[in-house]
């Protein structure tokens, strides 16, 4: 959060690291020092790591055949109004369309999830369940065509689901999904998000600066 009395920064991104948390089946991270300033003249780093790791965005085409990487999402989708929806006292596991009726939720919208998944993101063992989006919630966003959504996990559908029915639905109508969000001191309500996903052509998704601000 920043100093400034009129206006916060929440910085919503997690921190890359070796022995971070990964999706199960991901390379971990390895991040080297290969010279110093001390010895070499200068100072180098070597990152070795996942382009889902940490908070990240997904590209079309991590799970759209034919479907746009990560340098080709339209950059107004990746910057301006969005709300943080409180779904922590949620008592079922999927999120489905009557927890979002509560939201003023239309066309191009950006909308993330805070669920309380963001507890299991600094552990080191990956959860045996954690909430997630329905295929059902997924197409309720896609008919209101929104720009985002997030989500604090490091995957926004449940863990090996069957064809990936919620990705797919998101992506294929190029709804932009961000996960491994830190909400965990942001409050609920309606910020300014910039997210910064690297710009690699044509990879299937990238980590990200994220951050969002409140006037």
């Amino acid at each position: 959060m920043s100093d400034n009395e009129k206006v916060k920064i929440y910085d919503v991104s997690l921190p890359i690291k070796n022995n971070m948390l990964v999706w199960p089946g991901d390379p971990a991270v390895s991040i080297k020092q290969i010279s110093s300033v001390e010895k070499q003249g200068v100072g180098k780093s070597e990152f070795f790591f996942s382009g889902h790791t940490g908070t990240h965005v997904d590209a079309p085409n991590h799970f759209v055949e034919n479907g746009a990487g990560i340098d080709k999402i339209r950059l107004e989708k990746l910057y301006g109004a969005c709300e943080v929806l409180d779904l922590t006292k949620i008592k079922h596991k999927e999120i489905i369309p009557s927890d979002l009726k509560t939201a003023n939720i239309g066309k191009g919208s950006r909308i993330l999830f805070k669920t309380g998944n963001y507890k299991y993101l600094f552990g080191s063992k990956f959860p045996k369940s954690y909430v997630s989006l329905s295929k059902e919630g997924a197409e309720y966003l896609v008919k209101k065509k929104i720009y985002m959504v997030g989500t604090d996990f490091l995957g926004i559908e449940k863990r090996k689901n069957p064809g990936h029915p919620v990705h797919k639905t998101l992506l294929k109508n190029g709804i932009v999904n961000v996960e491994g969000l830190d909400l965990s001191n942001v409050p609920a309500g309606k910020y300014i998000i910039a997210c910064m996903p690297l710009r690699v052509v044509d990879a299937d998704g990238s980590p990200a600066r994220v951050f969002l601000i409140k006037e």
